[in-house]
């Protein structure tokens, strides 16, 4: 008798199973610094577009869904930490990952309490980075997975 192995569980199995291609959304008004996260993110697989300020990324989040957003803080007009709450009231389920450099704990405590799954000041490791986007991905996936199936209102089984 053939028997299996009970499925993986806990934070680090989600981890694994954090999905490895991915609709980036990267917003901030440094075209230097969204060149090299773009080719970062490309270089892992992800799929990336970008805009240099809220109004931009609006744009481009009425055209369609992304997995993922880097949001900077200091934008011209409407700021990251406005366009946060803005973006999830029209995408609840997407993954934001703050990246700024204003280092300021009540900010930060601000954006993750307003929906953001974390918050980085720049200049962040890349490998760090990495990690952070695989955490909120896995996030999401957890999140998309426990959601009521829209048509029975049962868990997806």
């Amino acid at each position: 008798m053939e028997t299996t192995a009970p499925p993986e569980r806990g934070w680090l199995a989600a981890l694994d199973r954090a999905p490895t291609r991915a609709d980036v959304l990267v917003v901030d008004d440094d075209p230097r610094l969204t060149r090299a996260l773009s080719t970062l993110l490309e270089r892992e697989g992800y799929v990336v577009s970008t805009a240099a300020s809220s109004e931009e990324a609006d744009i481009h989040l009425s055209q369609r869904g992304y997995d993922l957003c880097l949001l900077d803080i200091q934008l011209p007009g409407m700021r990251g930490n406005e366009y946060l709450a803005w973006a999830l009231r029209r995408h609840p389920e997407m993954a934001v990952i703050m990246l700024t450099a204003i280092d300021d704990p009540d900010m930060a405590l601000d954006c993750i309490d307003g929906g953001a799954r974390t918050y980085l000041v720049k200049p962040v490791d890349e490998r760090f980075l990495l990690r952070a986007i695989r955490d909120a991905l896995a996030m999401r996936r957890l999140l998309l997975e426990a959601r009521p199936s829209c048509d029975t209102g049962a868990p997806p089984g």
